[in-house]
């Protein structure tokens, strides 16, 4: 579809709305409104454009995260593993992206798969599981089923951190932003890079 520049629109409306051709001055009034309600129309849509396009560029700076972050996490038994299962919980755009990146990869000789995970389903079977922002509601009940297991679970949601899960990131002034709760990682029997340590910032159970 062929774009029309509202100021060449403008333009033509001035012209044809002029007196030489005898149009009233409420007709010019009313073409004027028009031309400025496309103008306006076209602000909203670009700027739904740019929030889409940020939005997609978060979710998938967030996905290539989680995949970097299984190098700096140590799990317990993990010799003779071939292959690092990441489950994602929720109908969110992370999880899409970490699908479509994961495509491939593979971290010291071990392959990594991407699982769609309803929340009462087998998260035990992973040892990455991302829960997204859709699931906050569900966030403790996912966190408690997991207690006392070796899962290394990462967030998108304030307070995720203090509710017991060990990573959570954010967006904050256009960055993505991270938070480690320690003594979740100790329950789980992890161990966590302490140049990962030194980058995050800490958190504790309830704070």
């Amino acid at each position: 579809m062929r774009r029309i520049n509202p100021v060449v629109l403008m333009r033509i409306g001035n012209s044809m709305c002029g007196n030489r051709f005898g149009f009233s001055l409420g007709v010019r009034r009313l073409f004027r409104q028009w031309i400025a309600g496309i103008g306006a129309l076209a602000l909203v849509i670009c700027a739904g454009a740019a929030a889409r396009a940020q939005s997609l560029e978060e979710h998938d700076a967030k996905a290539a995260f989680v995949l970097k972050l299984v190098n700096f996490v140590q799990w317990p038994n993990e010799a003779g593993q071939h292959e690092i299962a990441i489950g994602f919980v929720g109908a969110d755009a992370t999880g899409d992206a970490l699908k479509r990146m994961a495509s491939g990869k593979a971290v010291d000789g071990k392959n990594i798969a991407v699982r769609r995970l309803a929340a009462d389903g087998d998260l035990k079977s992973c040892q990455v599981v991302f829960v997204g922002s859709s699931e906050t509601k569900n966030l403790p009940a996912i966190l408690e089923r997991l207690r006392g297991t070796s899962v290394l679970t990462v967030g998108e949601s304030e307070g995720f951190g203090q509710h017991g899960g060990v990573v959570n990131l954010l967006l904050s002034g256009g960055r993505i932003r991270f938070e480690v709760n320690p003594h979740a990682a100790e329950r789980a029997h992890l161990q966590i890079s302490s140049r990962l340590l030194s980058l995050a910032t800490i958190v504790a159970d309830g704070s």
